[in-house]
């Protein structure tokens, strides 16, 4: 099988959780900060950040589940 490239998304997740979330807060503030001077010039992204910082809080959210139920 053919090598993938190594994309944004698998970049990132060698990067933490937490502070995966710091940095898409960061980028969604500033987004909407955008949004409002009239400089973003696509509005959808701040969609797309806020859906990336529901699936990081889930990861991170999963893994806290696994280790009470493995009573750790």
């Amino acid at each position: 099988m053919a090598d993938k490239k190594p994309t944004k998304k698998t970049e990132e997740s060698k990067l933490p959780l937490d502070e995966q979330l710091k940095a898409k807060r960061k980028e969604l503030i500033e987004a909407k900060r955008g949004l409002m001077a009239g400089e973003l010039q696509n509005p959808r992204v701040i969609g797309k950040i806020r859906k990336d910082i529901a699936r990081i809080l889930t990861k991170i959210n999963a893994g806290v589940g696994e280790n009470e139920e493995k009573g750790e």
